[in-house]
Formats: C-alpha cells, structure tokens, sequence
C-alpha cells in the first residue's frame, strides 16, 4: 500500500480535478507556495491552511469539496467513509489516522 500522505495527496488532487478542474489543483499549490510557503509534499501536514485556503476560494463549497476529499481518500485506505456533517477534513484525516493506528 502507498503511503498514507501520498494517498491523502492523490485524493486532494483528484478530488479537486473532477469538482472543479486541474488548473484549480495547480493554482491552489502556486497559492499554497507563494502565500504561506508550503510545498505539495508538506500539505499533509497542513491540513488546516489547506481547508481555509479552501474556504476563501470555496466559501461554504469547502465542505463538501473536504468531504469529496475524505470519501475518495478513505476508499483509497479501504476504510468505511461514514458521513458526519460536522467534520472537517482534518478531523476526518484525523480519524483515519486513528483507525489505521498511524501516529
């Protein structure tokens, strides 16, 4: 199995693809680097700037854009995706983490 922040980022990236286009994956990293120096590998551990960048392109869009992230990640972890309206995506990273037992 691929390694977890890989698989997280191959679900961003997809999941960004098919909502809106590859130029928006590609713009969000330019923004990422240029506004708060952080590189495509380092997002995993960013999360939290990752979701309010999100925010401030996607508004409200954010969750369901987090929750499209989370689904095709946890398929991607062969975990069952359950639905809480109150998750963010860093909660739900989060918990896979917990429930692969990944420290």
């Amino acid at each position: 199995m691929k390694e977890f922040n890989d698989l997280l980022l191959e679900s961003i990236d997809e999941s960004i693809t098919v909502l809106l286009s590859r130029q928006v994956v590609d713009a969000l990293y330019l923004h990422l680097q240029t506004a708060h120096s952080i590189s495509r590998s380092d997002v995993p551990y960013k999360l939290d700037v990752l979701f309010t960048t999100l925010q401030e392109i996607l508004g409200k869009g954010a969750q369901v854009a987090g929750k499209a992230i989370a689904k095709r990640f946890y398929l991607k972890l062969q975990l069952e995706f359950t639905n809480n309206p109150n998750h963010t995506l860093v909660e739900y990273v989060d918990e896979a983490k917990i429930r692969l037992q990944i420290s």
